[in-house]
């Protein structure tokens, strides 16, 4: 701790200050020498004692300081620390957060990845905590735990941090980013719920939370530390293996969804029932439509993909966008229970149809998984399983699948498992 400046020095320090300010041309390195017998410093001992004592710049950076100042800034911007250059905390916590961020985005974008929300998840709250830390440092506000008497608390050696989410809600302030923290939030969450589980099934399920944490992440750093500081440009728009032309790609997603255990399922199903503002924030939460678009002959795309802000989709667009959000779903919902399609089938085929003939029907023809498994819905073009309901309900293709299927009674035994009887039969 520093200590409190003499009255003696303070006057010492105004009457060098005097001189060397009044136009005289007394040197710095002259007041040295008449004070103190040594200029050997060339003024920075003077510089040193007025700023201490009277806490009064009194330096002048060159045109060469500025630029070193400048190179130091360009090197940390490639997130290095310059060699010979004072460390600052609050940089290296900035410095700490891309890095993390981009750790991020390189494991989320990896094909190969196993593991890909649970890491992104670690990571990239590790990348808001060391972000916020750099703001409230550099701002030289309270960012640690304190005790009654305001003395930091200690763990072990350390000075106790606040939580991630106690150190969002200080460095980001205001009604206008509601949806930064509450994002921010949702990402602890899952941070804590998959934490040494295997759950491939969440990484489809999570990507419009990502998209806004990452959009965040991105303004934050920009508005509050300049544009050189941006990870976007070391990005590319990853390319995509399905989506645009398998119909199959909806039904995986509902059928991962509901494979996730139930504590995980509760973190989805929270953020969906948000308020509306908070869901039609797109800081919050993010479904992008990706439209293939073919330019026409002669021409060239202006980009490869393009996000359009919601509030600046074209009014022709918005009512598609609205039922599309990212894969187009079924216009008719399965609506049917067991037991209709049960009396239809039997109507329209002639055979007596059961309520255990239609569950072996359903299982070999891949609608729903086998015995034992978690229930599911394997084809979405034929049914459904509705949570709330605790049960399946069907579609109008799925009776007419069935009436073809049962064209010929050994068609019927072979998907049912028992010989085909008349519905006229006593």
């Amino acid at each position: 701790m520093a200590s409190v400046p003499s009255e003696a020095d303070i006057a010492l320090a105004r009457e060098l200050f005097d001189k060397w300010d009044n136009g005289s041309g007394t040197s710095k390195s002259e007041l040295e020498r008449q004070t103190w017998g040594d200029g050997s410093s060339h003024g920075r001992r003077f510089d040193r004692f007025v700023r201490t004592n009277l806490g009064v710049e009194t330096s002048r950076p060159s045109r060469q300081s500025d630029r070193i100042a400048d190179l130091e800034a360009q090197v940390r911007a490639l997130g290095a620390q310059p060699v010979g250059a004072a460390e600052v905390e609050w940089q290296v916590h900035l410095q700490q957060a891309r890095a993390s961020c981009l750790e991020a985005l390189r494991v989320w974008n990896d094909p190969s990845s196993a593991f890909r929300t649970g890491a992104f998840a670690l990571l990239f709250v590790t990348a808001w905590n060391s972000l916020v830390l750099a703001l409230l440092q550099r701002e030289g506000k309270e960012w640690r735990r304190v005790d009654e008497l305001g003395q930091p608390i200690l763990s072990g050696e350390q000075e106790q941090s606040l939580s991630t989410g106690e150190l969002v809600g200080l460095a980001i302030e205001g009604d206008q980013c509601r949806g930064v923290r509450e994002n921010v939030g949702k990402w602890i969450e899952l941070r804590n719920a998959v934490a040494h589980r295997h759950l491939p099934a969440l990484d489809a399920l999570v990507i419009p939370l990502a998209q806004s944490g990452l959009l965040n992440f991105e303004n934050v750093l920009v508005e509050e530390f300049g544009p050189e500081y941006r990870v976007g440009e070391k990005l590319s728009v990853p390319l995509q293996l399905s989506g645009f032309r398998d119909p199959g790609v909806l039904s995986s997603l509902k059928r991962l969804q509901s494979s996730l255990p139930p504590d995980v399922q509760a973190v989805l199903a929270a953020a969906d029932a948000a308020p509306a503002e908070l869901l039609s924030d797109p800081t919050y939460m993010l479904r992008v439509a990706f439209v293939p678009v073919v330019p026409g002959s002669g021409r060239s795309p202006d980009s490869v993909a393009y996000f359009v802000p919601p509030g600046e989709v074209p009014s022709e667009l918005a009512e598609t966008l609205e039922r599309y959000v990212v894969l187009a779903k079924p216009t008719a919902r399965p609506n049917f229970t067991a037991t209709d399609v049960i009396n239809e089938v039997q109507r329209r085929a002639g055979f007596k149809f059961s309520v255990h003939d239609h569950i072996r029907a359903c299982r070999n023809l891949g609608v729903r998984p086998p015995v034992g498994e978690p229930e599911a819905t394997l084809d979405f073009r034929y049914a459904e399983y509705i949570s709330s309901l605790k049960r399946h309900l069907y579609s109008q293709a799925w009776i007419d699948l069935l009436v073809s299927e049962f064209a010929t009674p050994e068609r019927f035994t072979e998907l049912t498992g028992r010989t085909a009887v008349p519905l006229e039969a006593p």
